[in-house]
């Protein structure tokens, strides 16, 4: 079953450990889809659909949505398309792609929350 879309966050993590913990649930969620909840997260997938993107939420859940229609949006946006390679590639190899492009979306979410930070905050 697919996973209903979280709430957005209230606000968004202004000290290196609100931004540590919200990579933390965020990655979370990510690596629960694609472990645990794999067979959902595959499902959520279909090649058939739009460019759709993975997303890990600061609650520890995740979701397979289409990308946000607000420019610019509120977070660095995910790996676009995740849905279209399911079926041409091995389901491992999948997987493996899915897992790095997560990667490397939770690291620019991690610096788009810390950019504002000063020296002394960092």
């Amino acid at each position: 079953t697919a996973r209903a879309p979280a709430a957005p966050a209230t606000s968004r993590p202004r000290t290196v450990e609100a931004i540590f913990r919200d990579f933390s649930a965020r990655r979370s969620g990510l690596v629960r889809a694609l472990t645990s909840d794999v067979d959902d997260f595959f499902d959520s997938c279909d090649p058939d659909k739009e460019n759709l993107c993975l997303y890990g939420h600061p609650d520890g859940t995740w979701e397979v949505s289409l990308p946000a229609e607000e420019v610019p949006p509120e977070l660095p946006e995910p790996a676009l398309g995740i849905n279209f390679a399911r079926n041409g590639m091995n389901r491992r190899d999948w997987l493996s792609l899915v897992a790095v492009h997560s990667d490397s979306w939770l690291l620019s979410v991690a610096f788009f929350f810390g950019a504002p930070l000063t020296a002394n905050e960092r």
